[in-house]
């Protein structure tokens, strides 16, 4: 276009130069002739000129349109490409950018709090509710998180269910205290889409500009690992990042590349902790409890493997490997001895997991009667209608519900009712102080007395003296659990305590179990 303009204006002026030379040509000539086609030539010439003028105008008001045009494209993909298309908050592209401005005006002692979060359990959700109900949960999350954060600092989804914050400028480690309550107060409220009402738990995990670091990329992975520690404290809490914590980070990755590792070649084994008929004397049955014995680690407590089994999303293979382990084992033994297995909270999302139990125990040829699968109270806190539905499902299987711990953690009376529960354990806490405490003592005899009101089966966790046991028995709890009577054994010991119980029982005694 810009050449076609070019071309017309040299014509234009190839004509006029012509044309100033025509006159003298014909000066000689007495005729009007020559003089009228000059008239006539200058007219096309004029013509010409104006048509290029005005071709040229049009040309350049239209190309500037097209660049405004481009322009404006141009920036709404570069704000696209910085921005998360689902709930429009900054990308990590555009945090990194975006940190550089922000830490430019943090003056001397004062700092930025770089702030980690993610959602538990959102995959269960997303697997149980479906993607669009998981993409309106994380909008309304990342809504929360934009309004309380505030126009002095940024918000940005890094991707999945991950969240960055850089905070706004304070001048006290307090103050960012106080931030981070303020978060988990408003994402701890409950979520309303429609009659649907869900509470998501979070983490916070927070690294000091430019205390811990002056790289974006630094700070972040800090406050990562910091989330890490976070969310192994507790349910929605938070953590400033502590130099140590990167040794501990890489032990944990170690653990779970050999836990993996230990998963495959089934190297987690199941022991088996007899629990007690304190009426007769005899076992009633046995738990199995995931022992993991390692070249390097020795002996990794199952309060360390199994939160790493959770975190990284291999806790349902560990699961299926183990109970089809206990099942097998279990078919051994008398046919009135019962199974009892931990569930994770995580698997009690999964609507998968009724058909996986039954896979396992068709395949084992166990009877789901012998069954006992115990859940904790914080399983049945993060989505209650989704834990009703699949424990419905397990119970119309034949398999007992037992409410593991109960009493230690957030206890209703509720669960009792709506969900289908025949088994209750007392939390050890309660049984080992039960006769120095006069409280856990009364919650202990409480919990008897409820569980025979509800036609339930009570189980004492942690019996480790003869007096505890006389005194749980006087109460009329029917059974118990605990070093007293044995430490969980290997599948050959298992055995060994079923032959050796002399005259119908099984031998013990506070100084010595058959462990």
């Amino acid at each position: 276009m810009a050449r076609s303009m070019a071309a017309l204006f040299a014509a234009a002026i190839l004509g006029f130069v012509v044309l100033q030379f025509i006159p003298h040509l014909l000066e000689d000539s007495h005729s009007n002739s020559p003089h009228l086609y000059f008239d006539i030539a200058t007219g096309v010439f004029m013509v010409v000129a104006l048509t290029g003028v005005g071709y040229g105008l049009w040309a350049t008001r239209r190309l500037r349109k097209e660049l405004s045009e481009r322009s404006s494209e141009h920036s709404e993909a570069l704000a696209l490409a910085q921005h998360d298309a689902l709930t429009g908050l900054p990308n990590r592209r555009r945090l990194l950018e975006a940190f550089s401005d922000l830490s430019r005006n943090v003056k001397d002692e004062s700092f930025r709090a770089i702030m980690m979060l993610d959602l538990d359990g959102f995959k269960p959700i997303n697997d149980v509710y479906g993607h669009a109900f998981g993409d309106k949960l994380l909008r309304s999350f990342a809504d929360r998180l934009a309004e309380t954060v505030g126009s002095d600092g940024i918000v940005a989804r890094l991707g999945g269910d991950e969240f960055a914050i850089v905070s706004p400028v304070f001048k006290d480690k307090t103050e960012v205290s106080g931030f981070a309550r303020r978060l988990l107060t408003r994402l701890g409220d409950r979520f309303e889409f429609g009659e649907r009402q869900i509470s998501i738990g979070t983490g916070i995990g927070i690294a000091l500009y430019p205390h811990d670091g002056h790289a974006i990329t630094e700070l972040l992975r800090r406050a990562d690992i910091a989330l890490y520690r976070a969310k192994s404290s507790g349910r929605s809490t938070y953590r400033f990042f502590e130099v140590d914590m990167d040794a501990s980070i890489l032990h944990r990755t170690l653990l779970e590349q050999r836990l993996r590792r230990a998963i495959e070649d089934e190297d987690v084994k199941v022991h088996y902790q007899p629990i007690l008929d304190m009426d007769t004397g005899r076992i009633a049955g046995f738990e199995g409890l995931a022992r993991w014995s390692d070249s390097d680690f020795g002996m990794v407590p199952p309060k360390q493997f199994i939160p790493i089994a959770e975190d990284c999303g291999i806790i349902s293979e560990l699961t299926r490997h183990l109970l089809a382990q206990a099942c097998t084992t279990a078919q051994t033994w008398p046919d009135e001895l019962y199974l009892s297995f931990n569930l994770s909270p995580v698997q009690l999302q999964d609507p998968a997991l009724p058909e996986q139990i039954r896979t396992i125990i068709d395949a084992s040829s166990f009877p789901p009667e012998r069954l006992v699968l115990e859940i904790t109270e914080t399983s049945l806190v993060k989505n209650p209608e989704s834990a009703r539905r699949i424990l419905t499902e397990l119970t119309e299987t034949g398999i007992t519900i037992a409410l593991d711990d109960f009493g230690a953690g957030h206890s209703s009376l509720s669960y009792l009712r709506d969900f289908p529960i025949k088994k209750v354990k007392i939390d050890k806490s309660f049984t080992e102080r039960m006769l120095s405490d006069k409280q856990c003592g009364a919650i202990v005899e409480a919990v008897l007395v409820l569980s025979k009101g509800l036609d339930i089966d009570a189980v004492a966790e942690g019996v480790e003296r003869g007096d505890v046991h006389d005194a749980l028995s006087s109460s009329g709890c029917h059974y118990g659990q605990g070093f007293l009577y044995a430490k969980a054994v290997t599948a050959d010991a298992a055995a060994e305590l079923l032959k050796i119980q002399a005259d119908g029982r099984l031998p013990f005694d506070e100084n010595s179990n058959v462990a």
